[in-house]
């Protein structure tokens, strides 16, 4: 049976495939809204939902381009720039044991599942957040209580995973096996 911090050994994780799903979708939307909102697009929207600046289509579309990429960028190479960086660049709990040459291949695969499932809820916010944009632009209300509770969620969600990450069993390094 597989640890809870342990990768799969081959194929694609399932953390893996989240993020190219939630890249997938995050693309279908923005194709979708180049398509179907009109010219005139909220370029910024204020906490209550009123729109404070006004941009245009293309404008919306090359930036929401530019984020979800830069994100699934970031996200599904971030494992490869470990064990290339200087070990006082990498902060991870127990750093001394999870760069050590032999390890070097799970604490990478351990990495890319991180930040497989965190880009994955990140990109899937930012298309939420990129729909709302959408809605409001339709002449729709946006920016509601859905939006804070979604965004509460992912901040939530987001605190947990770095809670389990530092100080939680995630990065603890197995028992040593003579005791």
């Amino acid at each position: 049976m597989m640890e809870m911090n342990e990768p799969p050994a081959t194929g694609l994780s399932r953390a893996r495939a989240a993020l190219l799903a939630a890249a997938a979708g995050y693309a279908v939307l923005v194709v979708y809204q180049a398509y179907t909102l009109p010219d005139r697009v909220p370029g910024q929207i204020g906490p209550g939902g009123e729109v404070a600046r006004w941009s245009d289509r293309p404008t919306h579309v090359l930036m929401a381009c530019l984020a979800g990429l830069g994100l699934f960028l970031a996200m599904w190479f971030a494992p490869r720039l470990i064990g290339r960086l200087p070990v006082e660049a990498v902060n991870l709990p127990h750093r001394d044991y999870w760069l050590r040459p032999e390890n070097l291949p799970r604490t990478r695969g351990m990495i890319a599942d991180d930040m497989g499932w965190f880009g994955a809820a990140t990109i899937a916010f930012v298309g939420f957040a990129l729909d709302q944009v959408g809605r409001v632009a339709a002449g729709q209300p946006g920016f509601s209580g859905a939006f804070w509770a979604v965004l509460v969620t992912y901040l939530v969600g987001a605190l947990g995973w770095a809670l389990w990450s530092t100080v939680g069993g995630r990065w603890k390094p197995p028992p040593h096996p003579f005791g």
